[in-house]
């Protein structure tokens, strides 16, 4: 992939010559890139913005890359962020938030380090953003060392910070180092609570998902279908179907997702009747209509049971339905 970073030569030079009507003018300019819908507006507005000198304007500049990266133009806003004068922590911030969204994990990596080592001090979105980058690029090495200055810079009790280093620790497969983390939560809540679960099931540890489940004070449905699908995929149907009826006891309204792992523990349990009853109840009474998945889990429970011919009529209904 090629970095946005690259070859940032392509905007005009910057004047010295200082905003007109500074306060009314910068309203007016964030007003039309808030108004952005596509792209193709944002560099007329931003030829504009140059014109009445207002292009090193903090402000502006702030909404200028905001805009870009939502509308899917990192590499203008790159160019943007490339002729700004002395950016402070909050256009730094921005333009990794977006390089972050638009995948360019390692260029938002660099960006991070370049505005440590300008002695700017990242605020909790910088250090958000940069975790998400690391988790998702499994640099590990420099995920470490964002913790380490988290912990110097008394942000260890940001919540989403925790969030993103657990998710961290657990994609680059540093389980301990995820545990304790969440072990160190004075408040383990819904979000985070629910990401320890599916990495204690996507290594196997099924009797921790358990235990970190039953320790929650508050539960809701995405945390129960993580633990119906783990359960279901580990084999245990009989606690997953458990589960779906404890979910409808809380008065819990189950998704299109539970529908599946509670579909999924049918089949791995060869439980057929189950299986039909759970997948009519679907529309009857939640007003959910079966998509492919669903379909394709009802196909595999019928299969594993050699009943064929039902079997082909879900096949042929999931065709007719798509």
């Amino acid at each position: 992939m090629l970095s946005p970073v690259a070859g940032c030569s392509a905007l005009p030079p910057n004047s010295g010559t200082k905003p007109q009507n500074t306060p009314n003018r910068r309203r007016h300019f964030i007003s039309l890139l808030q108004n952005c819908k596509h792209n193709n507006q944002i560099p007329p507005i931003h030829a504009k913005i140059i014109r009445n000198h207002h292009h090193q304007d903090p402000f502006v500049v702030f909404e200028l890359l905001r805009v870009c990266s939502n509308l899917n133009s990192i590499g203008y806003a790159s160019k943007i962020f490339s002729h700004t004068q002395n950016p402070n922590v909050y256009l730094y911030t921005a333009l990794i938030d977006g390089l972050v969204l638009s995948c360019y994990y390692t260029d938002g990596i660099h960006l991070y380090y370049q505005m440590i080592n300008s002695s700017l001090v990242p605020d909790s979105y910088a250090v958000t953003s940069v975790l998400k980058a690391c988790g998702c690029h499994l640099a590990l090495k420099e995920g470490r060392e964002v913790h380490s200055q988290v912990l110097k810079l008394g942000l260890s009790s940001n919540r989403s910070i925790r969030i993103k280093l657990i998710e961290l620790y657990g994609k680059c497969g540093a389980f301990e180092d995820a545990r304790q983390v969440f072990d160190e939560m004075p408040e383990r809540d819904v979000v985070a609570s629910t990401v320890m679960i599916n990495y204690y099931f996507d290594h196997g540890d099924i009797d921790e998902a358990q235990r970190v489940f039953e320790q929650m004070k508050e539960k809701n449905v995405i945390t129960y279908n993580s633990m119906i699908m783990g359960f279901a995929l580990h084999g245990k149907s009989v606690e997953a179907i458990e589960l779906f009826r404890g979910l409808i006891k809380q008065g819990l309204t189950p998704s299109s997702v539970t529908f599946v792992g509670v579909l999924n523990a049918c089949s791995h349990g060869g439980l057929a009747e189950l299986g039909f009853e759970i997948f009519h109840s679907m529309a009857k009474d939640y007003g959910i209509e079966p998509q492919i998945e669903h379909y394709g889990c009802m196909v595999d429970l019928l299969g594993r049971l050699g009943r064929l011919e039902e079997a082909y009529g879900f096949i042929r209904m999931m065709k007719s339905s798509t």
